[in-house]
């Protein structure tokens, strides 16, 4: 089953005959700098080219199954496609379209139902059943149909190849000024804001609860300076992300952000939590006195990495 939708109209799409696409393709978990290199060759047209697309998956079920969280929702994915230029996105079950041959992929699903003639993909695309398909297949086999494949080469930064998995490697060592460089924008997690115990309240220091989406990365568990996004303005703060084990251990993984300079009531808000710096792993300490010590000194250094502004890495 594959549903083509009008990202700039937001609806649904349906192609004509005199639509030829111009096509990145990919899983793009992260929408990455090396991403964003790609999907804005795609945007290009030209020629007979006469509109943009991006080929993905509804549900990328192989990287659920492998146990490998991701970095953004689909629907995050989404934007960032629809502010780069690309016109069309295509989604297509990923079972169904690894059960093909690389072959008939590209002939059918691609070239004859897509009406795509151009694709942009990265040089280590792989594809089609027992993904026996990778970039030279895909190129020689349009060029055969009377299109073409342009193979994007490594994106690099400080000499490192940028990809999803090394985006997944930094942020779970505490790295998010890494992450940063290779996302373009601090990593994030959007989720509503819910009622805790209230324990932050209790301590002088009230806290936004997020819970992490259960696909979603999840990073070193610790104290972090972020920014927050709270119905179009932003705030700087501290976030504990983790499972409070002075007073709770929770089971499951909390994002907990004490606002700096903020007075309001969250509960029910989709909030956006980005971090910015990782200022201390997770601990257990003696006593709540202990902890509430450990939360200004949080809260101390993190009002000298923003004042620094140091929160905005150099690309």
């Amino acid at each position: 089953m594959i549903k083509i939708f009008d990202l700039q109209a937001k609806k649904e799409y349906a192609l004509t005959p005199q639509d030829k696409l111009s096509c990145a393709i990919g899983n793009f978990d992260g929408v990455h700098a090396g991403h964003r290199k790609l999907l804005s060759l795609a945007a290009q047209k030209g020629g007979e080219i006469t509109k943009s697309a991006v080929f993905t998956f509804s549900v990328p079920t192989s990287r659920l199954k492998n146990g490998i969280a991701l970095l953004n929702s689909p629907e995050e994915r989404y934007v960032v496609f629809r502010e780069l230029g690309i016109d069309l996105l295509i989604l297509a079950e990923f079972e169904e379209i690894a059960s093909l041959s690389p072959e008939r992929f590209a002939e059918e699903i691609l070239f004859s139902q897509c009406h795509v003639r151009r694709v942009l993909c990265g040089f280590n695309f792989r594809y089609g059943k027992a993904a026996a398909g990778n970039a030279q297949t895909l190129k020689r086999t349009f060029s055969e149909l009377g299109g073409s494949v342009e193979i994007v080469p490594p994106y690099r930064i400080d000499g490192n190849t940028v990809s999803s998995s090394e985006i997944r490697e930094a942020l779970s060592v505490g790295n998010v000024k890494r992450a940063w460089r290779m996302l373009t924008k601090p990593y994030s997690v959007t989720a509503e804001v819910i009622h805790g115990k209230k324990l932050g309240r209790t301590l002088g220091f009230p806290t936004a609860n997020q819970r992490f989406p259960a696909d979603r990365l999840v990073p070193k568990f610790g104290v972090y300076a972020v920014r927050v996004r709270v119905d179009g303005k932003i705030f700087f703060g501290v976030a504990n992300v983790g499972v409070r084990p002075t007073v709770e251990h929770t089971a499951a993984a909390n994002c907990e952000v004490y606002i700096l300079d903020f007075a309001g009531d969250l509960y029910g808000k989709t909030v956006t939590t980005e971090f910015c710096e990782f200022l201390r792993p997770e601990r257990h300490f003696s006593d709540v006195d202990a902890l509430t010590g450990a939360v200004r000194n949080d809260i101390f250094c993190a009002k000298q990495y923003f004042q620094s502004k140091k929160d905005i890495p150099t690309l």
